[in-house]
């Protein structure tokens, strides 16, 4: 996370150079622990096209074969890429989402010394500050094999700021691939992790009365319109959201550790509970 935020990747934006250095950072985490490309590849760029300019972005992909059902996937997304530079501002995004994005490198690390019974697929996208755009490429581009996914965790944001005390969770569909007595389980997680985990976000933003639909908020919005179960964590928009004030000075890194933590076993749980 302190990597990713630092100044010399100048917040990460969208096609620019800065993107292309944590695209390399991110390649490099996942060859030094073992982790595979996802159809013999890293990259998978994809164009955008609009009225001024054509770009190119990049989603990269790693895979760890599952030890049960290697042909079912879990997919754990994360995006990298922020909000650049205005000026001589950084918007360094340590929470927005380098957070999401070490969790994720953090857990390829750990699940290729122990794979789960389920293949997983780690997916960090580009583009998410530009409606989504790594995550409808993904779609697009898997369409034949988004029937082999099972469910989608999402990770936007789990550090917080120094005010941080709550990790969130929206979801849907999860009736689809667990059974009663286990969905019913998930709330004895939440119950019993080191931090407080609620599910449902506040309706309101930190900035007065603004509104957001949080199922639209996110990479998981697109696995969602393709009716995959999904799981977002996230700590909701707080004070240094999409501020110069997002580095990682001012995240709660203590949380954070608890945070990946606490994702982690509910990952784990779904790897062992997902229905066939």
């Amino acid at each position: 996370m302190e990597t990713l935020s630092a100044d010399n990747m100048a917040g990460r934006q969208f096609a620019s150079a800065e993107s292309t250095q944590a695209q390399n950072y991110i390649i490099s985490s996942l060859v030094n622990n073992n982790v595979q490309p996802f159809q013999k590849k890293f990259r998978h760029p994809f164009k955008h096209k609009s009225f001024i300019s054509h770009k190119e972005g990049n989603n990269i992909i790693g895979y760890v074969k599952g030890t049960s059902y290697p042909n079912q996937y879990i997919v754990i997304s994360a995006h990298y890429d922020h909000l650049g530079k205005k000026g001589s501002k950084v918007y360094n995004g340590a929470d927005d989402n380098a957070s999401g994005t070490a969790a994720v490198l953090a857990f390829g690390q750990a699940i290729t010394k122990k794979p789960l019974k389920h293949s997983v697929i780690l997916l960090f996208t580009d583009g998410e500050e530009v409606n989504l755009l790594g995550a409808k490429a993904f779609i697009s581009q898997q369409k034949s094999f988004l029937p082999q996914i099972k469910l989608n965790i999402n990770i936007d944001m789990i550090a917080g700021s120094s005010n941080t005390r709550r990790l969130r969770y929206i979801d849907n569909r999860l009736e689809t691939i667990l059974p009663q007595n286990k969905l019913e389980h998930l709330n004895s997680l939440s119950k019993n992790s080191v931090i407080k985990i609620k599910r449902g976000f506040k309706r309101r933003g930190y900035r007065g009365n603004r509104t957001t639909s949080l199922i639209n908020a996110s990479d998981h919005a697109s696995f969602n319109r393709k009716h995959i179960p999904f799981i977002y964590f996230g700590v909701g928009e707080h004070k240094n959201y999409h501020t110069t004030h997002d580095n990682f000075e001012n995240v709660n890194i203590p949380f954070f550790i608890q945070a990946c933590q606490s994702i982690f076993h509910y990952l784990t749980f779904f790897d062992e509970n997902i229905q066939l």
